[in-house]
């Protein structure tokens, strides 16, 4: 079963120094520092809470309108028949004039929106629309100061106090009651309450803007776009701060783009019956002349009823059916004529000709129908649009092509109607040399008569044409219809607040897990056993726990201890050392001062006379003697008196309170350890102490800090190097690996030391020495076993829990 020290996955072999982070290490260092990320979490999750708190929320609304394909403003033209699939390029022209100037400034212009009204907190401003129980009502033909921030506070009775926000003298300007004018520089509006509510103590801020800043602002605001590109339905969107202002602002701006359609219909309409009118009301008066000049004959030349005969009459009335064919032919040349002078007029042309239809005349009148409406587009797009644009030069294009059309076909019409005429005069000049045979009397009251019904007939025809075009406006509506009102949101898209709290958590969780991730690629000292086994081949004898206990007698004063049972377990494994030689000599060494090197050498020799094996502990740092402190025995005499020749071998061995265990001091500082050190007495007093005791424990100086320690790994059997969790550098490994390899250290071994371990949790190490053979030993750390160390130590199940 994997333990909790294999955290690391080797990349490049054993003994290498390349690794890489296991994602296991990064869960368990959440795990155990799991208050860190709570806390962390909580944090983020709160500062989302207070931005939430202090964001002025935005709210979307949108609204649609379809703009049918059939309206003669979107006609597809080129792009349209050669990309079905898209848009027409006049649709989206159409986009563009909703969100032009002149519909925003239309839509603002049935709106209030001059006058813009505002709450304050200490943090948070709110604007408000439509929610106060008063409004500032402009006196008119009072130019008001505008973009000027004016500040009202109410007192009991609903009086209140209003200066301008930058005045400092508020609380000293004058008490006005409520519905009153109050007038300034550059201001002067009254305060009128049209609800009863008690406004005491609180205070709100109004601005009066300027025109042209409202269309910037709200035209920078309106989106609009097509919904698919396979239909001609707009999609008009807005963002603000006030949903209920914004539905109203995108419902005026419809409004005003479907009445635009209207206005247009309606001035054409307007324009064929101004015309109509202005025929009409000469031919009443040419009526008047000749039914009087009629009155007049008949009464002079006492004539009742018509004055012929059956066949006379049948020739007059198919003169009358001449004259009227030749009246509605004239009045048809009248008004091509008229259209032709407006057309060769070229400061009229774009005021646009009567679309009149006259029989025969037909197609003139579909041609003069689709200039009506290109010269009304261009008179709407020129508003926002440059003469040189590309949309404006294309209805240039196509009115140019349409006035010569309509010029030719009305020159054609008119020779036409001219024909007509001729043959017309030509029946009546037969049928008048017929009713020349009557009296004259007779005949000059039947061509008053047919005088009249000429232009009578001509009057009929100017009423029905003004009928017609009555009713034709009275049927006029815009092809444009609002499919969707803009709705009230009441749900607002900023700030996303489910998506800003998954933020903040995962934030939350990241800092802190960036900065154990950090942690650990910057950090140099060494944690768990599997990254020691990456780093180098040594074997490992044995790993050992954190000392909980006072001094370096662990083994002696606590034998029933969790770190008596760790050097039970290295003796142990010693055994499989020793199995091509004999160990007798343990030398015992570390990387720098502080890895436990001599709490290490002491124990273990300690754990080797408990175990009724006669040792003696060296203490050969003589650069530094402390182990004689510890045993409480004197440093008088040691290593260094000995080997510079002033006692006796037997002057510097002392026995220690323990059975079995005996102690050689370092003695007192030498002048030249390093020549002592080296020198033949020492490796003489090694093998004759191999003769006297089972097992002779070495402790030396570290190997980092000086050489010493390497004239002395020739005289040991088994060299420990001491490993401390969190405190030797992985530096360390490529210097131990190399003297390995180059011989100058041999039957070498690695003690982990201070490597600490869960209450409660089991693990397993073993290592394969020699020829292929290797051993495991296992223990666990349980409740109720080790009685010394539960009296130092309160179990904490909580963390028990987490940590494993």
């Amino acid at each position: 079963m994997a333990n909790e020290f294999d955290f690391f996955e080797n990349t490049s072999g054993g003994g290498q120094s390349s690794m890489t982070i296991d994602p296991r290490l990064v869960i368990i260092k959440i795990i155990r520092q799991w208050p860190i990320f709570v806390l962390s979490i909580v944090l983020g999750l709160l500062s989302v809470f207070i931005f939430h708190r202090y964001a002025i929320e935005k709210y979307q609304v949108r609204g649609t309108m379809v703009i049918p394909e059939n309206n003669p403003n979107i006609s597809s033209g080129f792009f349209g028949d050669l990309l079905p699939s898209f848009n027409s390029v006049n649709f989206m022209n159409e986009l563009e004039v909703l969100r032009s100037d002149a519909i925003t400034e239309g839509a603002l212009k049935k709106l209030n929106f001059e006058i813009e009204y505002y709450s304050k907190g200490r943090i948070k401003t709110i604007e408000e629309y439509k929610s106060l129980p008063f409004e500032i009502d402009p006196s008119e033909g009072i130019n008001q100061v505008t973009n000027t921030e004016f500040r009202i506070s109410f007192l009991e009775d609903n009086q209140f106090r209003l200066t301008k926000s930058s005045d400092e003298n508020h609380e000293e300007s004058t008490i006005y009651p409520q519905n009153s004018q109050v007038s300034g520089d550059g201001y002067d509006f009254v305060v009128f309450f049209n609800k009863s509510v008690d406004l005491n103590g609180r205070e709100f801020y109004f601005v009066f803007r300027d025109f042209d800043y409202l269309v910037n602002q709200w035209k920078s605001r309106l989106k609009v776009d097509y919904l698919e590109a396979y239909t001609t339905i707009a999609e008009v969107k807005l963002v603000y701060s006030n949903s209920k202002k914004a539905a109203d602002f995108l419902n005026s701006s419809m409004e005003v783009y479907v009445d635009r359609e209207l206005i247009r219909k309606n001035l054409k309409a307007d324009r064929t019956i101004s015309f109509i009118d202005k025929e009409i009301e000469v031919l009443k008066d040419t009526l008047a002349i000749y039914e009087s000049q009629l009155d007049k004959v008949r009464v002079e030349n006492k004539i009742v009823g018509s004055g012929f005969n059956e066949i006379a009459n049948r020739i007059i009335n198919q003169i009358s059916s001449l004259e009227t064919l030749k009246g509605e032919a004239l009045a048809g040349i009248r008004l091509l004529n008229e259209n032709l002078k407006v057309l060769d007029d070229s400061s009229k042309v774009n005021q646009g000709v009567i679309p009149l239809t006259i029989d025969g005349a037909e197609i003139v009148g579909k041609y003069i129908d689709r200039y009506q409406d290109l010269i009304s587009q261009r008179r709407e797009k020129s508003k926002n649009l440059a003469d040189f644009n590309k949309s404006i030069k294309r209805i240039d294009g196509e009115i140019e092509s349409l006035i010569d059309l309509i010029r030719n076909t009305s020159t054609l019409k008119i020779s036409e109607f001219n024909e007509t005429i001729e043959d017309i005069d030509t029946k009546l000049a037969d049928l008048n040399r017929q009713l020349a045979k009557y009296p004259t009397r007779q005949r000059q009251f039947s061509d008053i008569e047919r005088i009249y019904s000429l232009y009578y007939g001509m009057f009929e025809f100017f009423s029905q044409k003004r009928a017609e075009a009555g009713i034709a406006k009275a049927r006029n509506e815009s092809t444009a219809q609002v499919i969707d009102k803009a709705q009230d949101n009441k749900k607002p898209i900023s700030p996303n607040k489910p998506f800003n709290y998954v933020i903040g958590g995962v934030l939350g969780f990241i800092l802190p897990l960036l900065f154990v991730t950090l942690k650990e690629l910057l950090k140099d000292k060494v944690e768990f056993r599997k990254q020691i086994e990456q780093m180098t081949n040594i074997p490992i004898i044995g790993m050992i726990g954190h000392n909980k206990h006072h001094g370096n007698l662990a083994i002696l004063e606590h034998p029933k201890s969790i770190m008596a049972e760790s050097f039970r377990a290295i003796r142990s494994n010693m055994e499989y050392f020793g199995r091509e030689r004999k160990i007798q000599t343990i030398l015992v060494t570390s990387n720098a001062s502080g890895e436990g090197k001599s709490f290490c050498s002491v124990n273990y020799a300690s754990m080797l006379a408990v175990s009724g094996k006669k040792t003696v502990l060296i203490g050969l740092d003589l650069r530094k003697p402390k182990l004689f402190g510890d045993f409480e025995l004197s440093n008088d005499f040691g290593v260094s008196n000995y080997l510079a020749g002033f006692v006796e071998r037997d002057k510097i061995i002392q026995k220690t309170p323990y059975e079995n265990l005996d102690l050689i001091s370092a003695g007192p500082v030498p002048p030249n350890p390093a020549e002592l050190l080296i020198s033949d007495e020492l490796r003489k007093l090694i093998l004759n102490l191999k003769e006297t005791y089972d097992y002779v424990v070495i402790d030396t100086p570290p190997v980092g800090i000086v050489a010493d320690t390497f004239s002395l790994t020739t005289l040991s059997d088994l060299n420990i190097f001491v490993i401390r969790q969190n405190y030797t550098a992985k530096q360390v490994f490529p210097f131990l690996n190399d003297i390995t390899k180059k011989g100058i250290i041999s039957n070498s071994a690695l003690l982990l030391n201070d490597f600490k371990v869960n209450a409660g949790y089991g693990y397993g190490y073993g290592y394969g020495y020699g020829y292929g053979y290797g051993y495991g030993y296992g223990y666990g750390y349980g409740s109720g076993y080790y009685e010394a160390d539960e009296k130092n130590e309160k179990p904490n199940k909580l963390k028990q829990f987490f940590k494993k």
